[in-house]
């Protein structure tokens, strides 16, 4: 099978999980939504980030470094393992006796036994890293698929009768640690492998020397994804985060979803690329068209559709969330090409330049977010974290430029027009909104059903490339594979 074809192949089946456990994981979320209570969700966001901080250090940059080789070794999978599993021992007895304080910070008492709980996610997810980085390495993302798909089904439905029993918050805990659990025990069975206990100061040394950069880039990042969660939990109330972080899951849902899959799959792939300039251009430009193809106009009718969406799904006491799901579309729109391009230096291996970009990107986003919250309070907070993703565009391109010769303004040209049929299929679902008197459900479905079929035919007309891709190359070879054949 060509590189092309496993590929599409792996894409095809990163979509499936995304599009299945993370469907199903969005279809217990709105659940969860409905039976429990915006304080609910906004205790968990505020602790959130000493998780997100304490796993990016558990793997080190690891998986990257692993996925890079072309023949992981035994020794370089026994040194990971053993640094990964000490490390998750380290930082869960740090996160136990910080827990009181971390209660005291955002002023909740209860965030102490959570905190406590919760830090046994990080051995849990630790002891599985390596199976999970040698499915990547190989492309597997069918196995990972039905394994994730398997685990949120145990974990959603045990979550959900926690919920309707009143447990609250602690429903929302149970989910994600019953998530670990089961995506660990699954991973083992299907992909086993003998733990030798060996650890090669060589390994760690080559191992860390490229992911000692992604470290600190990967921490640097998490830190300023999740600061705005932490600002508005410590200074406003527990029920504005659980609005925030409602819509926050409705984006990344929509835009992550499609996002991931890419991301996924193209690392691995280009990385088997990275000597030959010509090919690689060329498959990140159809990366950077197709992914836009789909997210772009995802996120515009997503925000324009938010009051409905929000009501419809997740029922009327999440109406303050609206704000924030239209700020936070605003931003989505971005994500896939900034990943794209950071990605692109990952590939070749310059982590440094890489991580010399995200301290210039996090600088602005800090005078952002500050700027905007001193002077428009929380709704400041978050244009502020929507303005620096599309200065980021610009920080993010300059490598790709000099070593692609595919600057910002190339970018911007094709993937005009599906901004373009994207913005006017926006204004026309906001003129039907303004003059049509219908059920928000009603709206919502025929708003959507129109606003596709508007989309896609205008691209069908226009002839566009991103519409012969889709009927010449995906369509058929997702055929294929839903055949059995590919």
């Amino acid at each position: 099978m060509s590189l092309t074809d496993r590929s599409i192949t792996a894409f095809f089946w990163v979509l499936v999980d995304k599009l299945g456990s993370s469907g199903a994981n969005f279809l217990v979320a709105i659940i969860l939504a409905r039976l429990l209570t915006p304080e609910d969700f906004g205790l968990l966001a505020m602790i959130m980030i000493f998780f997100e901080l304490s796993n990016t250090f558990i793997q080190s940059g690891f998986s990257y470094a692993l996925i890079r080789e072309k023949e992981i070794s035994d020794i370089d999978k026994s040194t990971t393992f053993i640094f990964n599993f000490l490390t998750a021992i380290f930082f869960y007895i740090v996160l136990f006796f910080s827990a009181p304080a971390i209660a005291r910070f955002f002023h909740q008492d209860i965030l102490v036994q959570i905190v406590r709980v919760m830090g046994l996610n990080l051995i849990i997810s630790s002891a599985a890293i390596i199976q999970h980085t040698i499915l990547t390495q190989r492309i597997d993302f069918k196995t990972q698929a039905k394994v994730r798909f398997a685990a949120v089904l145990i974990s959603g439905g045990i979550a959900i009768v926690m919920a309707y029993k009143g447990f609250g918050v602690w429903s929302l805990v149970a989910r994600i640690g019953l998530m670990e659990l089961a995506s660990a025990i699954f991973l083992w069975v299907v992909n086993p492998w003998k733990i030798s206990l060996r650890f090669s100061r060589q390994s760690f040394r080559k191992l860390f020397g490229f992911g000692s950069k992604l470290l600190a880039e990967a921490l640097i990042d998490k830190f300023f994804r999740h600061i705005v969660q932490v600002l508005i939990g410590r200074f406003f109330t527990t029920a504005i985060l659980g609005f925030f972080t409602q819509a926050n899951n409705f984006v990344n849902m929509a835009a992550n979803t499609f996002q991931q899959s890419i991301q996924r799959v193209t690392y691995p792939v280009l990385a088997k690329l990275q000597d030959d300039r010509v090919k690689l251009k060329e498959a990140y430009r159809q990366i950077i068209v197709m992914s836009s193809f789909i997210i772009v106009p995802i996120m515009v009718m997503m925000g324009v559709l938010a009051r409905p969406i929000l009501l419809t799904m997740v029922g009327e006491k999440w109406l303050d969330a609206v704000p924030f799901l239209q700020l936070l579309c605003m931003a989505g729109v971005t994500y896939h090409i900034n990943s794209v391009n950071i990605d692109l230096l990952l590939v070749l291996g310059r982590v440094d330049l890489s991580l010399r970009l995200e301290v210039i990107k996090k600088a602005v986003t800090l005078i952002a977010i500050a700027a905007g919250g001193l002077t428009y309070g929380v709704f400041g907070l978050v244009a502020g974290q929507v303005i620096s993703n599309y200065i980021a565009l610009f920080i993010n391109t300059y490598y790709t430029d000099k070593y692609l010769n595919y600057p910002l303004g190339a970018q911007i040209r094709d993937v005009l027009p599906s901004l373009a049929f994207s913005a006017a299929m926006g204004v026309i679902v906001v003129l039907m909104q303004n003059y049509i008197t219908a059920e928000d459900l009603t709206y919502l479905l025929g708003g959507t059903a129109f606003g596709v079929l508007f989309y896609l035919g205008g691209h069908y007309l226009a002839h566009t490339e991103e519409m012969r891709l889709l009927r010449v190359v995906f369509i058929p070879k997702a055929m294929r594979i839903v055949r059995g054949r590919g």
